[in-house]
């Protein structure tokens, strides 16, 4: 019987279907082709004829000889793919079957006559009325014959090929079949492999396969052995939970403790709240946000899914604040009891990295003063909390030259004093801010002139001071330009404060070498036109 839903039942009907598909393609192609070509072929025959007979029918012309021009047109028209033909000039005519051929409304092909001696000469014309039905005829012919040949070549290619897939590779893997269907896993029984196929797909199938088997059959072994190790596995684990670095604590609805281990104990203790049998629903007695805590953890198992997330835990000690991070999962008993084991992983040492990192974000590395992008979060807060201050944009002078002729050290050297220097004679509530490269920023909590010029003389006496590399006599003395903006008299827009304060400290640069005491300038005193603001 056969198995219409058979591997090899549903592969011959896929080939013959894809057979039948290509040969009536290809057959329809080759039709076209083979028809179209033996018209090409009629036609140019034609042409052949006319050569064969041309030069009788120009002779015929030229001498005005009625017998050659017969000759010449009776010798078209012998020929089956011809049905007509008539030679015209002045001196003579003659046709052969042209009332046949106009009653069939056939369009001759016209040949012009030269002359034999003087080409460019034209004697006459001959029509060539083409037998249009004899040539269709044999077009069609040839083409059925062709596409007969391909059907009967195709339907042998295709045959064979059904012959060889089924014996080859549809009747190995049909026995391939049955024999994985009898085997009874857990035995030794194994698939044979089919002949011929120890190297290929079908092998390489059979030997997965027996593989699997073995393992299914080891499966069942060690399956026998693990009942017997069950009880020394749960000792195991027990054992595993109690001693766990992490704190796992397994707790009933109602938030009474059901199972904890040392490391729970061990973190409640480093809290010193104390250790007592429950800690509230959720443990949250033990969080500084328990309401944000229970929400998410709440919500998450309405989803049916376990809930993490990082929190703070209460700390009665002077230590530093315990972060953990929060993994809880529902449990859900056979009997329908439902428990929540929920992990506590001490995270607080990564917790002060990540702060670290933050604070190093915003701190230059060099100098241990802010760096710009601090800078800017101070000025930004400043300008949100409507606070009046000033911002001194400070670029030193000959520090360039340091760094050409000492090297960079030197030149670090020289930013870490000028840094210090700014730290020191700043006020309390000032702040120094390394903008960039040789650019030095102070964020005075000032709003007029004359305590901005108090502060900076400052600053430049410790600037000036003389520095000595490599043991040189002569002293290296650096400088500053300075450009001060006041907010918000000066402008309400940080980018346009800064810009402005950098406009006010280039005017001041030029002035380093003509008037070097007249290091400050405020934005309000120099001209701002349209090209210093571009």
């Amino acid at each position: 019987m056969i198995n219409v839903q058979g591997l090899g039942f549903r592969f011959s009907l896929f080939l013959i279907a894809a057979a039948m598909i290509v040969v009536f393609t290809t057959a329809e192609f080759f039709y076209r082709v083979t028809y179209e070509n033996e018209i090409s072929e009629a036609n140019s025959d034609i042409e052949e004829l006319y050569q064969t007979v041309g030069a009788t029918a120009s002779i015929a012309a030229f001498l005005e000889d009625e017998d050659l021009a017969t000759e010449a047109i009776n010798g078209l028209v012998k020929t089956d793919k011809i049905l007509a033909a008539s030679i015209k000039s002045e001196a003579l005519y003659y046709q052969a079957n042209v009332t046949e051929a106009i009653n069939k409304n056939t369009k001759p092909r016209v040949f012009v006559v030269r002359h034999p001696f003087m080409p460019e000469e034209a004697l006459a014309e001959v029509n060539v009325y083409p037998n249009f039905e004899y040539i269709i005829h044999q077009a069609e012919k040839t083409s059925t014959d062709n596409s007969y040949s391909l059907y009967a070549e195709a339907l042998i290619v295709g045959i064979v090929a059904l012959v060889i897939t089924y014996y080859i590779i549809i009747s190995p893997m049909l026995r391939v079949g049955r024999s994985l269907h009898e085997i009874k896993p857990g035995t030794s029984q194994r698939i044979r492999t089919p002949k011929y196929h120890s190297r290929s797909e079908i092998g390489k199938l059979v030997y997965d396969t027996n593989q699997l088997l073995t393992k299914v059959e080891e499966q069942f072994t060690q399956e026998r052995q693990l009942r017997e190790e069950i009880e020394f596995l749960e000792k195991r684990f027990r054992m595993l939970f109690e001693n766990a670095k992490t704190a796992t604590v397994l707790m009933a609805e109602n938030g009474a403790i059901e199972l904890r281990n040392d490391a729970f104990n061990d973190l409640v203790e480093k809290t010193g709240l104390g250790i007592k049998q429950g800690y509230g629903e959720l443990l949250d007695e033990l969080f500084e946000t328990p309401v944000a805590m229970k929400s998410a953890l709440k919500e998450a198992f309405a989803r049916n899914e376990f809930a993490t997330g990082e929190y703070k835990l209460k700390s009665s000690a002077n230590d530093s604040a315990i972060w953990v991070q929060l993994i809880a999962s529902p449990l859900l008993t056979e009997e329908g009891e439902r428990y929540y084991q929920l992990t506590l992983n001490d995270i607080s040492s990564r917790r002060q990295e990540l702060q670290k990192l933050a604070l190093q974000a915003d701190f230059d590395a060099l100098t241990g003063i802010y760096n710009r992008n601090g800078g800017e979060k101070l000025i930004a807060k400043l300008m949100r909390k409507e606070h009046q201050f000033a911002l001194a944009l400070i670029d030193l002078n000959g520090f360039k030259a340091v760094n050409d002729i000492y090297g960079h050290d030197a030149g670090d050297e020289v930013l870490i004093f000028v840094a210090e220097q700014l730290k020191e004679k700043i006020r309390k509530n000032d702040v120094a801010i390394r903008w960039g490269g040789d650019e030095f920023m102070l964020l005075l909590q000032a709003d007029d002139e004359a305590s901005v010029e108090r502060v900076m003389e400052k600053v430049n006496a410790g600037i000036k001071q003389p520095f000595y590399f490599n043991d040189e006599s002569k002293p290296t003395v650096v400088s500053m330009s300075v450009g001060v903006a006041f907010y918000p008299q000066t402008s309400r827009n940080l980018h346009a404060l800064i810009k402005l304060a950098d406009i006010a400290m280039y005017k001041a640069k030029q002035n380093k070498i003509s008037a070097p005491d007249d290091y400050l300038i405020f934005a309000n005193q120099c001209r701002l036109d349209d090209e210093d603001m571009s």
